[in-house]
């Protein structure tokens, strides 16, 4: 009767699942204890599936290969793959064991940033640890998504070297980037780290901040002395000085240093936008901003909508500089340049040492600060190293994976990916679907992971946009409409549901009774196999449409969005190369501009369709942001003008401000100018 339904349904199913979750005998008790560990944030994460190499291969031919694997595929299986190859081979040959940390190294750590005997443990491990495994991953992950703004092949004239994007246009693009594919959300309790925020595509301003960081770590070349684009953050007191909460400091900026400049340019993680330099132009620096106070003025839009940081607050600015602990260890300088450099290009390593001084020289240029406080004496001018930070990624990871946490913190990150409000009530309901039973889990992990899967895993929608590869990802967030589309339709259609799913209900019972009440192991294979037959395709069909429906209604909303990004990237793109042909004075080919416009037209359609599909959605402010770039790229100066003024519905006040204070700025540069 459900034979052609039941085959939608499956697709959908095959598509968002890794693994069968609904098979048993053999693989059924492992897949049953994998979901169980999932759902109840006990055990260990589930154990990767490569393996080390075999003595033959432990040898110089370990690192070979393990550079062809990186080489080809940057996933987190692949980088624990690698550097399980690189362990083995350096066990056969200690030449190929990276230094140790010299005394010097170990003096200035000391002073700087307070570590417990684990952390220097495992900053000081002559050999690749678990912890590392992630640091790669993110370090490739930050590398990749760096690499897709890359504007390639443009050139002056023929046979001359390519035209570069200069530096500071370069950090513009890569926030612009960051604040488009993090959405803003404050209310998170836990700061995750970035390559966990960046593939969800939703975080705090801090998580914001700290991609940013972690993406200017990877511009320019890694072999070079030092990093072209030096990212930091600014603190400032919550108060003014003298006032009650001085002492206490909240993130205020990013700061960015270009080369050994002594300029710091300022982007604002809450606002979304770099600080505007004078008169709107440009990007602010931290001794303009110091010198002029009406720079940070120019952000007052009206006496509601005000920039919330004084003159005050900004001379009591204090710089943090993020090391990642992997970073530190001379292991990851060995790997970067010995082991994996030429070939793989990523950078792995950092010099806080170097990075502080660069950061200190530039925050101590500009006008003389004011006399320190005294309550303040001792910390305001220093930079400083937060352990919290640079700590995150072992503190997030736990034990397994080479992390410290024992809270189940990443588990509660993946189950935070489900709209568990959304699970239908009769699924919620503990006498029929007890969350402790094998059918309650089984239950709970065919609802999560249409929404942990796609975002999370490699190959998926969400990784192939952080990657560039546009048209893979439309190719995937497309065929996952059409399958919540037409899950949607066989739901409206199934119109004797209840009694179906009821009689799959009383099955289930059953079933599942006699294999808890199965005692040997011709009962527990015999009652397995009908656990398997229950699971079956025709036979689930009324429990799964009703799991997929439910889901269907949150995950497609999420699922446009990723399409309206896709295109607003590709937009943004093709925008980027058009201007830096203008910048070196070349005159656009007429096709490169149809495909931009034509780019920037399918933004607007996607992100008005947005909003006229979603009006309640709480991502609606964030589109129509996005809407308002697009149609002032189109030259729709009005319409960008009337998307930034509508702020009805912004989740924050500085955002609020952020899309009025772009408004105002249109209107005075463009008016009643149309093209």
């Amino acid at each position: 009767m459900h034979e052609d339904h039941s085959s939608e349904v499956d697709f959908g199913e095959r598509y968002f699942l890794n693994m069968r979750i609904l098979a048993v005998a053999g693989i059924g008790i492992v897949v049953l204890a994998i979901v169980g560990f999932l759902f109840f944030l006990i055990g260990s994460p589930p154990p990767t599936t490569t393996r080390t190499n075999s003595p033959v291969q432990a040898n110089e031919s370990g690192i070979e290969t393990a550079r062809q694997t990186l080489a080809r595929q940057t996933d987190l299986n692949a980088c624990r793959s690698a550097l399980q190859q690189i362990n083995s081979a350096m066990g056969e040959k200690s030449a190929m064991r990276p230094p140790a940390l010299t005394k010097e190294q170990k003096d200035w750590l000391r002073a700087n940033l307070p570590l417990s005997a684990e952390e220097w443990s495992e900053i000081e491990s002559s050999h690749y640890t678990r912890l590392d495994h992630q640091h790669l991953f993110h370090c490739f992950l930050m590398r990749d998504a760096v690499n897709a703004l890359e504007i390639k092949g443009v050139r002056s004239k023929a046979g001359e070297p390519a035209v570069r994007e200069k530096p500071l246009d370069q950090a513009v693009r890569i926030f612009a980037w960051v604040m488009r594919e993090v959405r803003l959300r404050p209310e998170q309790e836990e700061t995750a780290p970035p390559s966990f925020v960046v593939r969800r595509g939703w975080g705090t301003a801090l998580e914001r901040a700290l991609i940013f960081l972690a993406m200017l770590e990877q511009v320019g070349e890694p072999d070079a002395p030092q990093s072209e684009l030096l990212g930091f953050l600014l603190q400032v007191p919550f108060s003014e000085r003298g006032k009650e909460g001085e002492g206490d400091l909240r993130l205020w900026t990013c700061g960015v240093v270009i080369g050994d400049s002594k300029e710091v340019y300022l982007f604002d993680p809450y606002l979304g936008l770099p600080l505007p330099g004078p008169n709107g132009k440009g990007v602010a620096t931290l001794a303009q901003v110091r010198e002029q106070p009406e720079i940070l003025a120019q952000l007052n839009v009206s006496k509601e909508y005000r920039y919330p940081v004084t003159k005050e607050q900004v001379w009591a600015a204090q710089a943090q500089l993020i090391c990642p602990l992997s970073a530190l260890a001379p292991r990851m300088r060995f790997l970067q340049d010995k082991l994996l450099g030429p070939a793989v290009r990523v950078r792995l390593a950092s010099d806080a040492a170097k990075d502080m001084e660069r950061i200190q020289a530039a925050c101590s240029a500009g006008p003389v600060l004011p006399p320190i406080p005294a309550a303040r004496k001792g910390d305001k001018r220093r930079v400083q190293i937060p352990k919290d930070k640079c700590t995150l990624l072992r503190r997030f990871l736990p034990v397994d994976e080479g992390g410290a946490d024992t809270t189940s913190r990443e588990q509660r990150f993946h189950l935070a990916l489900v709209p568990w409000n959304a699970l239908p009530a009769v699924f919620q309901d503990e006498r029929l679907f007890p969350k402790q039973s094998a059918l309650g889990q089984q239950v709970l992990a065919l609802f999560a992971n249409p929404f942990i899967a796609p975002t999370m895993e490699p190959g998926q929608p969400r990784d192939l946009l952080l990657r560039g590869r546009y048209g893979s990802a439309v190719e995937k967030l497309v065929s996952e409409r059409d399958v919540w589309r037409r899950t949607l339709e066989q739901r409206a259609n199934m119109s004797d549901w209840q009694e179906q799913f009821q009689a799959w209900l009383n099955e289930a019972t059953r079933v599942y009774a006699n294999l808890v009440r199965a005692k040997s192991s011709a009962e527990r294979e015999q009652a397995e196999k009908q656990v398997q037959k229950l699971w079956g395709e025709r036979s689930s069909f009324p429990v799964r449409i009703l799991l997929h429906s439910a889901a269907a209604a949150v995950r497609t909303p999420e699922v446009a969005y990723q399409l309206g990004l896709c295109s607003h990237e590709q937009a943004e793109q093709l925008q980027a190369r058009l201007d830096l042909q203008a910048q070196a004075g070349l005159t656009p080919h007429p096709m490169d501009v149809e495909k931009a416009h034509s780019a920037w037209q399918n933004a607007v359609e996607k992100w008005k369709s947005f909003e006229e599909d979603y009006p309640t959605h709480l991502d609606k402010a964030a589109a129509r942001r996005l809407r308002g770039w697009a149609e002032a790229k189109l030259g729709e100066h009005q319409a960008a003008i009337a998307s930034w003024k509508n702020v009805s519905d912004c989740p924050t006040e500085l955002e609020k401000l952020a899309s009025l204070y772009l408004a105002q700025q249109w209107e005075k540069q463009h008016g009643n100018k149309e093209k």
